[in-house]
């Protein structure tokens, strides 16, 4: 009779084993799903490698603007970081070209307090990625094609507008050249709404 007893408590209590039994293979499960996806996204990140601080601008930013007071430090995957990025806006003067909002400021953004002739200014340039590699002080002729698309085929019929400069800096897609203060404007309507063409008259010496 006492065996008969122990068999119906423990068929009485056959519920609640299989109740517990079926939650800890949930949350098994669970804890295997979310170390695979803690595991996938620690090796995604390590892909786009480690985050850097970099320069950010807050607003969009004019030719003339100070970097002071209008930058974020944002942290950006290493892989996504262009050449020359700054970090500080220590000795940092003002922009030299145009900067959306969230652009990231490097090197040829901004006018450098040396390198640039007196009643000359520097600015920086987007170039194509198959425009000729240059060095400091060679001298170039930009072509200046505004408010036309840069996707669409050229239009024969437009003209471009000619200036002369002396390339001070060259990194990746962009150059800081410097340039007579009366073309500034041609130029920095140019690299907003057009395409710049550089043209090489002279190489550096």
């Amino acid at each position: 009779m006492a065996f008969l007893s122990q068999l119906g408590e423990l068929w009485h209590r056959r519920p609640n084993l299989v109740h517990w039994t079926a939650v800890g293979a949930v949350a098994l499960v669970a804890l295997v799903l979310v170390a695979g996806t803690q595991g996938r996204a620690r090796s995604a990140a390590t892909a786009w490698g480690t985050p850097v601080r970099v320069l950010a601008a807050s607003s969009p930013l004019a030719i003339g603007t100070s970097v002071d007071g209008n930058v974020d430090l944002v942290e950006v995957p290493a892989h996504l970081v262009p050449a020359g990025a700054l970090t500080s806006t220590l000795d940092v003067g003002k922009v030299t070209r145009t900067v959306p909002r969230g652009g990231l400021l490097t090197e040829l953004d901004v006018d450098p307090t040396s390198g640039v002739s007196g009643g000359r200014r520097g600015v920086g340039i987007g170039v194509s990625p198959h425009a000729p590699e240059v060095r400091p002080g060679t001298a170039v002729e930009l072509l200046l094609f505004a408010d036309i698309d840069p996707f669409q085929p050229a239009d024969t019929s437009v003209g471009a507008e000619r200036v002369r400069a002396h390339v001070l800096a060259s990194a990746a897609d962009r150059w800081f050249v410097e340039i007579d203060p009366a073309d500034l404007e041609s130029v920095a309507r140019a690299s907003a709404t057009g395409v710049i063409v550089p043209v090489v008259l002279s190489a550096a010496q």
